[in-house]
């Protein structure tokens, strides 16, 4: 009886900490926020990794096979500065990763309005290269193989 009751315990224990694990969502922004206070809270994100790209100051956190966020910050010199742009990409069930965008703009509305259109066309780019890997990942794949 008492291992009947030790399972349970540890099922009771496992079911609730496997559901939490399984609904980490990505973090999002809120433009209320501002340039410094987004750029502070990206930052402190635990296990996130900062970095610079294309004249860009950035911040990457992941959850491994489910999604990856990666913050833009605008530099000084940028013609959008200050703005932020949060790019979240997320495994679908196909294998797909899907790209998305969103961004906060404190600047030139114009100059935002271009950094806005490039990203989203970028988040296209990215997701559209990610449906060609599975696609031919698929063909690839004997016929025999399990699923």
């Amino acid at each position: 009886m008492a291992r009947t009751g030790t399972a349970a315990w540890l099922a009771g224990v496992m079911v609730p900490a496997a559901a939490l694990a399984q609904d980490i969502r990505p973090p999002t922004i809120d433009c209320a926020a501002g340039f410094d206070g987004l750029k502070t809270a990206a930052m402190a994100t635990p296990g996130a990794e900062l970095g610079q790209a294309d004249g860009f100051d950035t911040v990457v956190t992941a959850h491994p096979e489910k999604w990856r966020v990666e913050y833009f910050f605008t530099t000084g010199w940028h013609p959008a500065h200050p703005a932020v742009v949060l790019r979240t990409l997320r495994k679908q069930v196909t294998g797909v990763w899907t790209a998305e965008s969103k961004a906060c703009g404190y600047g030139n509305q114009a100059q935002f309005s271009a950094l806005v259109d490039d990203m989203k066309r970028s988040d296209k780019e990215l997701t559209d290269a990610s449906r060609a890997e599975v696609t031919r990942k698929k063909k690839e794949r004997s016929p025999l193989a399990p699923p």
